[in-house]
């Protein structure tokens, strides 16, 4: 999802809730900066609401998945941050300062798209990867049939094994009760020659 910036001065964290609770649109905080979220493409939003859908019926009770409004709190590199679709076990944990963003997300989601891509795979994924409990980062193409997945090892190493997934293949994720084909996830928004359906 591109995102453009919205605030050219270094804002404080608490700026940043006062102008997401009076905005119709998301924002991350990064960096001192507010930046608003930016629209996704058809094929974008399509395939990420299919990710949380498939997400939401392979949860175990005592976990549930989440969609793109959640917000996360990144300690480490003191971000606010958004993604596509995610998964929490147990409680929700709230940092002090944020009692709308959550700590311990288990699995995280997020759709490419050209502007994203960069940030998805790069600081955005190893901000996500600082939060100890999760197991999980998953990224899905948004022009083509493939998935990356991201998982920690036993030894808190991060792999992505094998590279993509795709047409035809199935993969697990930690927290679910069955694996998820790729094809659940694109049919009816991109062809067998991953043309979109969309347009």
């Amino acid at each position: 999802m591109k995102a453009t910036l919205s605030l050219s001065h270094r804002a404080t964290y608490a700026d940043y809730l006062a102008a997401e609770q009076a905005s119709e649109r998301r924002h991350e905080f990064f960096d001192g900066v507010i930046v608003a979220m930016a629209g996704g493409s058809d094929e974008h939003n399509a395939i990420a609401s299919r990710f949380v859908t498939l997400l939401g019926v392979r949860v175990p009770r005592g976990c549930r998945s989440y969609t793109s409004d959640q917000r996360f709190w990144i300690a480490a590199t003191t971000r606010g941050r958004y993604s596509d679709g995610s998964i929490i076990c147990g409680k929700p944990e709230h940092p002090p300062h944020d009692a709308q963003a959550t700590t311990n997300p288990s699995v995280i989601v997020e759709v490419l798209s050209p502007s994203s891509a960069g940030d998805d795979d790069g600081d955005k994924r190893r901000d996500f990867q600082s939060l100890a409990s999760l197991q999980a980062y998953v990224l899905a193409a948004q022009d083509a049939r493939w998935v990356k997945v991201y998982r920690r090892t036993e030894r808190g190493e991060w792999r992505a094994e094998p590279d993509v997934y795709r047409h035809g293949d199935s993969f697990d994720l930690p927290s679910l009760t069955r694996p998820i084909a790729v094809d659940e996830i694109y049919d009816d928004i991109l062809d067998g020659d991953e043309r979109s359906l969309l347009r």
